[in-house]
Formats: structure tokens, C-alpha cells, sequence
């Protein structure tokens, strides 16, 4: 009789935490009244859609909906789809099934490979109005926490899965135990598929499901509790070392010019200035903030040895990631450069903005208003107007009393970093340099609108790494 309680409790504690769940999703996302489950059709996920269905079902403001990734990588998948379908009918949720490919000689491996591809296949069901509902329960984070701790990771690695993350995904069993699930499923009497690479050894998830944890949980009973505790405690410190980088490198920025202040070059010199943990700290936010790839200890540590070591007029660079972007330290300013694609003269007509090839950017032309300085003249009948990157031996007349200065002498003085300027757009009448996109107007083009029919413009680039850094 005891035995058969403790299960009836132990399934209480699922309607409990969606339950909750519910009330925090109303406050946190007040617009959001779609949910999507994704839905394997294995029984965490049956018990998730089970359980939303239960709570939402009378609700006039929430809606529930399913989706499937068919990975079409078992002899099985059309079977698991025909599953949900079942269910989602019985339930009277509708269901979405999405058939995708797996590149299975993804370096990454086709367990990262099939994640990569589900997530995506999930965030473009969810679209802007749903919430991403994933069954992940304590178990899985308290396997996590270990699998995360075996490799070595800091307290952002341990904090293992977020209850709600980016992108609206959330975890409304994050904290239900293992055996609540497995109760509930039974008190409903739920039926669900199981897939068959649960059980295959190559995975290190299933190596320590099926192997270490057996042996973990006879040898202390509550680690499922206190693991996923530990998750809690390192969610809680890995947020407040990104509050003291936050804190750390907007006293070691240079000035915001695009994105957010953690996104601007850093002062080396000030960051020197800080402790070697610190500096450590501040560098892993500046590359998330950035959209670069996680850097390990003692790359980091090489790179703050590096900038300790070097010259003022030196120039390091060290590359990160595959997508071809770098780190440089560059007159005492570290920034990162963003890989440049070629791209062809384009001829200009009056139109206001213009797009430089197919990753370059825009090249954007704004009116000047009477009174508020300088621009370049309207083109006249007969001129050819035309955009490109520079030449050798490209110079613009400033000032009649500078006459012709190099493009490189302009860009030093403007502090353009080298590696910008092979790509920086030029404004050309017939052979004459006009305009070097917002840094310089030759003298000649220059004009200053005094009433509203006179025209003139500058000329802008919108870099197309702007737009990523974007929040």
C-alpha cells in the first residue's frame, strides 16, 4: 500500500511542475499563447504532450501543437511518425511531421549532426508566436551535469540545461524526477516507441546511462536530486561571472560604434589591468557577444600571454571557429575580423542604397539637409558613377591645399584597421576617387546645400557583419 502511494505521488509531481510552468510562461512571455511539444514519441515526450494537454485543454487563451522530426535514420522512423499521429488524433492536438536528412559523415557526429538539424526543423515550426516545450527531466540534467564535468567544463558547461532558454525553448520537467515521469506514464496508461540507439554503447550519453549510473545511484540514492541541485548553484555562478565580464569590459571598451558595448574593441592595455581570472572571464563574454566560438583555457591563456609579451605596434591574430572570422590585436585594440568576400563594381544612378555583392553589405546614400554640412554634388549628364574597391595607387583630394593623399594615408588617420580596407567601398566619378564611404569627400565633389532644391549626399557602408552583431 505504501509502495503503491509513493506512485501515485510520484506522478502528481508532473501536473504540479507544468502546472507551474504555465503561470511562468504567462509571465515571462505575456504574448506567447502557442506551445509546440516537440515530440519524439518516446515516453518522456508522450508525457509532456499527455500532461500540456491535461492543463491547456479548457484554456481559451493557451493553444497546443506537436511536431515530429522524421531523421529517417532507423528502419523504424515511419512507424514512430505513424505513432504521434495516433496519439496527437486520440489527444486532438494537431501535429506537424517534418522529414529531414542527416548528413551522417558530419565531423561533428551524427549525434550532433541529427540535434543540429532537429533544432532547426523545430525553430522554423515554432516561427515568432510558439514556445518550444522539450521533455528534458532530472535525470537528463543531473547526466548532463557529469557528462559536462568528464570534459572538463566551467560553471557555465555545468549549469547544464536552462528550465527556459534563447530562442523560447522551455523545460517544464527540468526538476520532476526520473520516476515521476515513468509513474505517470503508467497511472495514464501511456504507450510510446523506444528507440533503439538508446541502447547503443558509441553514444557516451548511453555509456553512462546504461553503464556508470546503475553503479551511481545504488552508491548514493539521491545524486539524480543533488546534481541537478549542483546545475542550479553553477547556473547561479556562471551568471554572475558573465554580470562582473559585462562590468569588466564596458570599462575596457574602446566606444560603442555597432551592437551592444560588450561587442566593441577592447583596450588591451586595460584589460591587463585586471587579474588573470578576470581577464580570462571578460575575453569568454567578448566572444560570445560576438558570435565566436567557445576558446578553451589554455588557448586563452596563451592569447593573454601573447598580448602581455607584444609591442604596441605589433599585430596579432589568431583565427577561431570555421567560418573563417579572427581575433586581432591591432594598436593595442583587440577586435575581431570578419572574413571579406570579393565583390564586383557596381554602377551608382541615384538609387538610395545598394547592395555590394552577395555578403559585403550595403553602400546606403543619405540627403543632406540645408545647413547641416557638406555632401557630394548630383551627378552630372554625361558622368559615370560607379562603386568599387580600391586600386593600387588610388588617392583623393581632400583639400585643394593637401592635394592627392593615398588611400592608405586616409585610412591610417581615420584608424581603419588594415584588414578592412582591401574591401572598403569608393565612390568613383569617371577615374576620379569622389568619396571613400563615410571617411572622406574629395574637394572637388564637395558641396554644401544651402536651400531645399540643392542636392547633396553621403555616402554610408553598412558592413554585412553589422547586421550579425545585432541583439
Amino acid at each position: 500500500m505504501a509502495h503503491s502511494k509513493r506512485r501515485a505521488d510520484d506522478a502528481e509531481a508532473v501536473p504540479a511542475a507544468i502546472a507551474a510552468a504555465v503561470l511562468d510562461w504567462a509571465r515571462a512571455t505575456p504574448t506567447r499563447r502557442d506551445v509546440l511539444v516537440a515530440f519524439s514519441g518516446g515516453r518522456d515526450s508522450s508525457v509532456l504532450l499527455h500532461a500540456l494537454h491535461a492543463a491547456l485543454a479548457d484554456s481559451k487563451e493557451w493553444r497546443l501543437a506537436a511536431h515530429h522530426v522524421h531523421h529517417g535514420l532507423s528502419d523504424r522512423a515511419d512507424a514512430w511518425a505513424e505513432h504521434c499521429r495516433s496519439m496527437c488524433v486520440n489527444l486532438g492536438v494537431p501535429l506537424s511531421i517534418d522529414r529531414v536528412r542527416v548528413d551522417t559523415r558530419d565531423t561533428r557526429g551524427i549525434e550532433a549532426a541529427a540535434r543540429a538539424v532537429r533544432h532547426a526543423s523545430l525553430a522554423q515550426a515554432a516561427g515568432d508566436t510558439h514556445l518550444i516545450a522539450l521533455a528534458h527531466h532530472a535525470r537528463d540534467q543531473a547526466e548532463t551535469v557529469l557528462l559536462q564535468l568528464l570534459r572538463g567544463a566551467g560553471p557555465q558547461g555545468l549549469a547544464a540545461m536552462a528550465y527556459g532558454s534563447d530562442h523560447y525553448r522551455v523545460r517544464p520537467l527540468l526538476a520532476v524526477p526520473a520516476a515521476a515521469i515513468a509513474a505517470y506514464a503508467t497511472r495514464h496508461a501511456l504507450s510510446w516507441v523506444e528507440d533503439e540507439s538508446n541502447q547503443d554503447p558509441r553514444f557516451e550519453r548511453n555509456r553512462l546511462r546504461h553503464v556508470v549510473w546503475p553503479a551511481l545511484i545504488a552508491s548514493f540514492p539521491s545524486a539524480e536530486r543533488t546534481l541537478a541541485r549542483s546545475a542550479k548553484l553553477q547556473s547561479d555562478a556562471a551568471r554572475l561571472l558573465a554580470n562582473l565580464a559585462a562590468i569588466d569590459l564596458a570599462a575596457c571598451s574602446s566606444g560603442v560604434a555597432h551592437g551592444t558595448a560588450a561587442q566593441a574593441p577592447v583596450l588591451v592595455p586595460r584589460l591587463l589591468m585586471l587579474s588573470p581570472e578576470r581577464q580570462a572571464n571578460a575575453l569568454r563574454l567578448w566572444l560570445a557577444e560576438n558570435h565566436m566560438g567557445p576558446v578553451g583555457a589554455a588557448t586563452l591563456c596563451d592569447w593573454l600571454r601573447q598580448m602581455r609579451t607584444s609591442r604596441a605596434t605589433q599585430t596579432l591574430r589568431w583565427s577561431v571557429g570555421g567560418d573563417g572570422a579572427s581575433v586581432i590585436v591591432y594598436r593595442d585594440q583587440l577586435q575581431r575580423a570578419w572574413p571579406h568576400d570579393a565583390w564586383p563594381s557596381v554602377p551608382w544612378r541615384g538609387e538610395p542604397s545598394m547592395r555590394l555583392g552577395t555578403s559585403a553589405g550595403n553602400v546606403q546614400f543619405e540627403r543632406v539637409a540645408a545647413g547641416c554640412g557638406a555632401g557630394i554634388r548630383a551627378p552630372r549628364l554625361g558622368e559615370h558613377w560607379h562603386i568599387r574597391r580600391r586600386n593600387a595607387g588610388d588617392r583623393i583630394a581632400v583639400s585643394e591645399r593637401s592635394g592627392h593623399v593615398s588611400f592608405k594615408n586616409v585610412m591610417q588617420h581615420a584608424g581603419v584597421p588594415p584588414w578592412q580596407r582591401a574591401m572598403w567601398p569608393l565612390l568613383i566619378c569617371d577615374n576620379e576617387v569622389v568619396a571613400i564611404a563615410g571617411i572622406a569627400i574629395a574637394s572637388a565633389f564637395t558641396v554644401y546645400p544651402r536651400t531645399s532644391q540643392d542636392v547633396a549626399w553621403r555616402v554610408q557602408w553598412k558592413p554585412a557583419w553589422h547586421n550579425a552583431l545585432q541583439p
